[in-house]
């Protein structure tokens, strides 16, 4: 049979569909000896004809619908991984921009700590200085008392001690103790009730004062300095009995920190009279 190709595809399958029908009615009437019912056959193709044509439809219909529900779902999966990428992309800018961040304060971190360790450093120097803490180290001990004949001349008063404590700063020491007392930036050396006293702490001779220093230096720079020379014309004219020698190992306590009662901000200009107070 020839197939016309202007012919639509509906009435194609419609006919085939008949024809095909038609002639396995017919073969199974003459198996079974009957007579050719071309009326008969012919509505019963035709309703099976209609049958399958309702069908085809449907499934042409049901097609184009999950087709349009696939191409919405799609349009909404579309703009969905849209949505998805602008907020991945916002969320990646918003890292950058912590990240940034975290490097700036690692590197405002890493300075600050760098600042605590050297104020930190500076603390401990002037701590040592200042007496307010412990000190060990190589240097030298002294040891001084009254004159041995008994003499009042011979006795070893405040600016005596005051004058030899001097000369070993100006020697070269970074911490000093006199009898167990650690000697401060304000520490005076005075008498009262006829006794030396360091911080109201009275003193018994022989006085024995040990100086934190280089000991290959100290004694000479002593007997150099002002302090230093001054002492040793008095050591001569009183008579004093004086003793220098190096020492390896010396152990300085601190002095207990004084508590701090009030305080201003130090202004060079005023110390150096170049402004009014």
């Amino acid at each position: 049979m020839s197939v016309d190709p202007r012919e639509p595809l509906l009435n194609r399958i419609t006919n085939a569909s008949l024809d095909e029908d038609y002639e396995h009615v017919a073969a199974r009437r003459a198996l079974q000896g009957l007579p050719d019912a071309p009326g008969g056959s012919h509505r019963a193709a035709a309703v099976i004809v209609a049958l399958f044509g309702l069908l085809i439809v449907i499934a042409a219909v049901q097609t184009s619908r999950e087709a349009a529900a696939t191409e919405d779902g799609r349009q909404v999966v579309i703009r969905q991984i849209g949505v998805a990428r602008e907020d991945l992309a916002a969320k990646q800018s918003r890292v950058g921009e912590l990240q940034e961040g975290n490097t700036a304060l690692s590197a405002g971190l890493s300075d600050l700590e760098k600042r605590e360790r050297s104020v930190s450093r500076e603390v401990d120097r002037l701590r040592l200085i200042g007496g307010y803490a412990a000190a060990r180290g190589k240097g030298v001990e002294v040891t001084l008392d009254n004159a041995a004949d008994g003499s009042d001349d011979g006795v070893v008063r405040d600016e005596d001690l005051a004058t030899l404590v001097a000369g070993l700063w100006q020697a070269g020491a970074e911490a000093i103790v006199v009898n167990g007392q650690r000697l401060t930036a304000v520490t005076g050396i005075r008498t009262a009730n006829q006794a030396i006293q360091i911080k109201a702490h009275p003193l018994r001779p022989p006085y024995l004062i040990a100086a934190i220093g280089d000991p290959d230096t100290m004694q000479s720079r002593f007997a150099e300095s002002t302090a230093g020379a001054t002492f040793l014309g008095l050591r001569n004219a009183f008579d004093f009995v004086f003793e220098m020698r190096n020492d390896d190992s010396l152990d300085l306590p601190g002095r207990a920190r004084p508590q701090l009662r009030f305080a201003k901000q130090y202004d060079p200009q005023l110390e150096l009279g170049r402004i009014d107070p």
